[in-house]
This record gives structure tokens, sequence and C-alpha cells, in this order.
């Protein structure tokens, strides 16, 4: 008696643990799809001088809609630096190879992105590996740098225009 109620114990404590199991499966199953994680998918590649921040897991976008993950970002030299993403499947048919890549940001002050922008010109469709052309991201420095030269030049011509008005009056 004391050996058949151990059997079935053993039997109903190995169904909880298959029943545990299939469920933590499922629910990866679910997350992944939601995420894409076991969909079909190619690399493409780009190059930047700098990445300003961007991260493996970052978002890419293709005319503002998500279309990958960055996968890897890597160090070539002093001056490049590689970004590889990994773009979904669909994207084969619709993504051509004389696109341009810009970083920019998830928000005002949120995650760094790559998008992807169509060009002018037929270009054959992306096969997957191949090496798309960036464009130098506006940096808030330079543009902040500007602003302050253009505000001492506008405060340069107010004075000289004050002082001319200054003169015809008088």
């Amino acid at each position: 008696k004391y050996m058949q109620n151990q059997t079935i114990n053993s039997v109903k404590l190995g169904l909880f643990v298959m029943a545990g199991l299939f469920l933590l499966i499922l629910t990866l199953y679910v997350l992944g799809k939601n995420r894409d994680l076991f969909g079909a998918r190619f690399d493409l590649k780009t190059r930047f001088v700098d990445v300003n921040g961007l991260v493996e897991g970052n978002n890419v976008r293709y005319s503002g809609i998500d279309v990958g993950s960055v996968s890897k970002v890597l160090i070539l030299n002093d001056t490049v630096i590689e970004v590889t993403m990994s773009i979904d499947k669909k994207m084969k048919g619709i993504i051509r190879s004389n696109a341009v890549t810009a970083l920019g940001t998830d928000g005002l002050i949120g995650n760094r992105v790559v998008n992807i922008s169509p060009s002018e010109g037929n270009a054959p469709y992306v096969e997957g590996g191949e090496l798309l052309m960036s464009k130098p991201e506006i940096s808030t420095q330079a543009m902040l740098q500007t602003l302050h030269r253009s505000n001492e030049n506008i405060a340069a011509i107010s004075e000289e225009l004050r002082a001319t008005v200054h003169r015809i009056n008088t």
C-alpha cells in the first residue's frame, strides 16, 4: 500500500512539473512572438563615426515603422563603428540597397534608434548582409555653437542699429 501511494505521488509530481514546464514554454513563446524572437530575420550593416549611446537591442525603423533591432555594435577603428541590424524577413521586398541610415532618438530624451530611409532611384532589394550608406547626425553641440554665434551676431547688429538710429535722431 505504501509503495502504491509513493508511485501515485511521484506520478502527480511529474505531471505537475510537466504542466509547469509547458506553461513556461508557452509563456516564452507568446512573449517571443510579440517581440518576433522566433521570426525569420536577416542582417544589414551600416557604419557611423559616432553612435551616441546606441546599444544592442535598440530599435531599427524603416520610414518610422519598427522593423528590427540592433544586434551588434562593433568598433572597427578610431573613426568607424559598424552597426549590425537584425531585420524582419518580410522587409526583403521593401528595403532597397540604396536606402540610407541615420541615428535618431525615440522621443525627446529616449533610447537611440537607427532610422532607415528610402532613397530615390530603382536599386535592387536587399537580400541580407548589405552595407547601407549612412548620413551623419546633426550634433546638438554643433547646433548650440551655431546658435551662440548667431546670437552674438544679432547682438552686434542690434547695437550698431541702435547707434545709427541714435545718430539720426540727434
